[in-house]
């Protein structure tokens, strides 16, 4: 027996059992938490990573800079301005034996003749249509891209200044050489945490510095000594930065790992600065805690499941009662008692359904006729719709070849049935439509369907009819028509209609049935009624006949 204050409704019921449900809160807060918290570290890790970044790019550019500076100074010194060789050559021996990160210094003369400072007597080479040198030529110092150097067959990066005498005349340039293992050296230095890097690639995505995961790429082929201008990235990052942005979230790195990073442009924007971490190690601190929480949740719904079922079996079981009866109505069945709810004093709204339920059974039966008759009628004309006459239609057809009974079928269309939609509006339209219909209807016999095809074409099924008599029962319909003025109350009209008229044939032609093929031959026929001027009744052997006599 129900205890008397324990509620009857479902409202009350879930009152009484808030205090444990209060449990499903706390782990929606949980997974609130770890989503928000997620979000912060990672929103901080990027923000770490465009300003680790941005002094990545100050620190570059700074080389750059001192590069520069250091061309500039060898160029303007009162040793390399003498013109005189040997002082230039003993000037640039100094100059590289004491500075470790260029791997050459050299000269080139006014005649474009390299003369490098390691063995200034062998070391010749004419670089007279290198880009620095034209530009020294013209008075500019120069910063090349990254190319394969004549003297040393190694990728580098040249910095050259021009020469002037005494007398300002032009006497060659001053270049400085730094390998790309230079500038990875100094890279080398800014990597961070166990999978974070720096590294650098050219505005075709091209490796500039050694990547910290080599042994990797090794192992995986991707190379055989160095990424250097062997590994080609085209990752999410570097499409970013060509378009002057950021990347948002993590995206898949030249590794294919996932990663967050973040970019900024150096040396006048042919090189990338690339700093990256991956996605795990940023992740990692809140891993713990995720599974701390998701260990509390589970061990609150393991709490809450004996309230819970007991709560959902008071209206489950109603309600699956009512679901077996719903099934039951599906099949066509109404006789089924719906007043047992399956369980003992279930909650109010429980009964309250369930006195519904029984109330509404009593309308279906009716309902669902009407909503079978809806989806075989057309809503404009209240005629039978495409759909009951492909059905039907060819069941007739089936029957009269069955019983060796002729079987006639025609289609009508309204003539020039555009230009009174035009002209007048489609309320007009649809009103002749009503009203041609009604026409069909008193004038076919009781045996025969006649159906809305679609826009303004009808069919007429006419079993037993040969095509004799489905010649004279169009004939019929299309005079019918003529003779009729619609529309009378606002704007009085006359119509014609043209019919093709077939009938059937156990050689099909058309379709993959004789149904279908005696419709296509009767659309045929249709069609030559139309092109012979509209206002007419054409039989498929006549059209068929005619077209073999034109051929």
């Amino acid at each position: 027996m129900r205890l008397q204050f324990f509620p009857k409704t479902i409202s009350g019921m879930i009152r009484w059992y808030s205090v444990f449900i209060i449990g499903i809160s706390l782990i929606f807060l949980t997974v609130m938490l770890i989503v928000f918290t997620k979000s912060a570290i990672l929103q901080s890790a990027q923000q770490d990573l465009k300003d680790q970044v941005k002094s990545h790019q100050t620190v570059i550019a700074e080389w750059f800079k001192e590069r520069q500076f250091d061309v500039k100074f060898l160029a303007e010194s009162d040793s390399v301005r003498s013109g005189n060789p040997e002082r230039i050559w003993q000037m640039l021996k100094i100059f590289d034996e004491t500075h470790t990160d260029i791997s050459a210094a050299a000269w080139v003369d006014a005649n474009g003749i390299i003369i490098n400072s390691r063995n200034a007597s062998t070391s010749k080479i004419d670089v007279s249509d290198r880009e620095y040198f034209i530009q020294g030529q013209a008075g500019n110092p120069h910063v090349t891209k990254v190319i394969i150097g004549r003297s040393s067959g190694k990728p580098v990066v040249l910095f050259s200044y021009p020469v002037t005498l005494k007398d300002n005349s032009f006497d060659g340039v001053i270049i400085l050489a730094s390998r790309l293992t230079a500038i990875d050296e100094m890279v080398r230095n800014l990597r961070f945490g166990s999978t974070g890097e720096t590294y650098i690639v050219n505005r075709e995505g091209y490796m500039l510095t050694e990547s910290r995961f080599l042994d990797e790429l090794k192992q995986s082929g991707r190379v055989e000594n160095s990424a250097i201008i062997e590994i080609k990235t085209s990752t999410k990052i570097l499409e970013a930065a060509l378009n002057g942005k950021q990347p948002q979230g993590a995206y898949r790195d030249y590794r294919g790992k996932k990663v967050i990073g973040a970019s900024q442009w150096v040396n006048d924007g042919r090189w990338l600065v690339i700093s990256e971490i991956d996605y795990s190690e940023v992740m990692a601190p809140i891993y713990s805690f995720m599974l701390t929480a998701c260990a509390g949740a589970a061990l609150a719904l393991l709490i809450l499941i004996p309230f819970s079922l007991r709560l959902v079996r008071s209206i489950s079981i109603p309600l699956k009662n009512l679901d077996v009866i719903a099934r039951q109505m599906t099949k066509g069945i109404f006789s089924c008692d719906c007043a047992d709810a399956g369980i003992d004093s279930p909650p109010e709204e429980v009964e309250r359904l369930i006195q519904g339920f029984c109330a509404m059974q009593n309308k279906v039966e009716s309902t669902v006729q009407e909503l079978q008759r809806s989806a075989i009628t057309d809503q404009l004309t209240q005629l039978p719709n495409r759909r009951y006459l492909m059905k039907e239609g060819s069941r007739l057809l089936n029957i009269a070849i069955r019983a060796g009974q002729p079987c006639s079928i025609m289609i009508l269309d309204i003539d020039r049935f555009k230009n009174i939609n035009d002209t007048y509006g489609h309320n007009v339209g649809d009103i002749v439509l009503r009203q041609m219909s009604k026409t069909f209807q008193e004038i076919i016999r009781t045996s025969d369907i006649v159906a809305r095809y679609g826009g303004e074409e009808f069919v007429v099924v006419a079993p037993g009819s040969d095509i004799e008599s489905g010649r004279i029962l169009a004939e019929r319909l299309r005079k019918g028509i003529e003779d009729r003025t619609f529309n009378t109350d606002e704007h009085p009209l006359t119509c014609t209609i043209s019919i093709g008229v077939a009938h059937y044939n156990t050689d099909i032609r058309f379709g993959v049935d004789i149904y279908e093929d005696t419709l296509a031959r009767a659309d045929e026929a249709l069609y030559a009624a139309k092109n012979a001027g509209r206002n007419r009744v054409m039989l498929a052997e006549e059209q068929h006949e005619t077209s073999e006599g034109r051929e």
